[in-house]
């Protein structure tokens, strides 16, 4: 219900249903993932299913949460994760500056350019607003697109039904 309109991943056979999106190959966003009322976000015991059995150590996920959102769960325990998590809080509706965007960009290549297996998963509550910033702020800078209404455009159709 809460997802609405935003693609899911369904896999029946490993009994996942996850608010979470292949953007391209190795770039994913996800709705939060929560320790504490997951009957409507992504239980984040099924989201470590979802990484251990895909990829396992090859994976990175960007948390753009604030500690408060969700009644704490924006600040969950990465050990949930397997450590493999990197937070960079921003306030919903709100844009991050020029300087963060950028600093995001170069690391997250790094990452990917250290292995082809890498990928690299954003969340921010929903997994649209900021999610969709840093998504489309990062099909730029890898030329996937050219211009951000094309980036934009992009991660709306790959995100949404």
């Amino acid at each position: 219900v809460v997802s609405v309109n935003k693609r899911r991943f369904i896999d029946p056979d490993a009994n996942l249903n996850l608010d979470l999106t292949y953007i391209c190959d190795r770039l994913l966003a996800m709705a939060l993932p929560c320790v504490d009322g997951a009957m409507y976000r992504n239980d984040v015991r099924d989201v470590a299913k979802f990484f251990s059995s895909r990829h396992f150590g090859s994976f990175v996920v960007v948390n753009l949460c604030e500690n408060f959102e969700e009644a704490g769960n924006g600040n969950y325990d990465s050990s949930l994760l397997y450590g493999q998590v990197q937070k960079l809080p921003m306030f919903d509706h709100n844009a991050p500056t020029l300087k963060i965007l950028l600093e995001y960009c170069e690391r997250a290549t790094r990452w990917l350019n250290a292995s082809k297996k890498n990928v690299l998963t954003i969340h921010c509550r929903g997994g649209k607003g900021r999610t969709g910033t840093f998504v489309s702020a990062m099909m730029m800078w890898t030329a996937t697109c050219r211009t951000a209404d094309e980036a934009m455009a992009y991660f709306a159709h790959r995100r949404t039904q």
